[in-house]
């Protein structure tokens, strides 16, 4: 099977990749997916990253999580997500 390449669009720059990274980490951690690899920046303005993972079902298991922990961690008020929803 052959790895998987995802960009996360991200709010905050390195704050932002900080707390991707958070949950990336949990997935490991509960042994939900294998191994991540951080990427490049997409642009000078550091809006968006790529995650490198070994599998597709890895890719797709964090894309889902974070589109769902992004989901319930919209600040109030703001009508708006925080930025941390992957696009294949």
């Amino acid at each position: 099977m052959t790895g998987s390449e995802l960009t996360f669009p991200v709010v905050g720059g390195i704050f932002g990749v900080g707390r991707l990274a958070t949950m990336l980490k949990a997935l490991v951690d509960s042994g939900q997916i294998g191994p991540w690899h951080i990427g490049h920046w997409i642009d000078f303005r550091h809006t968006a990253i790529r995650i490198q993972f070994d599998t597709p079902a890895d890719g797709e298991i964090a894309e889902g999580f974070v589109a769902n922990r992004h989901g319930a961690h919209v600040p109030a008020g703001s009508g708006a997500p925080d930025g941390l929803v992957a696009k294949g």
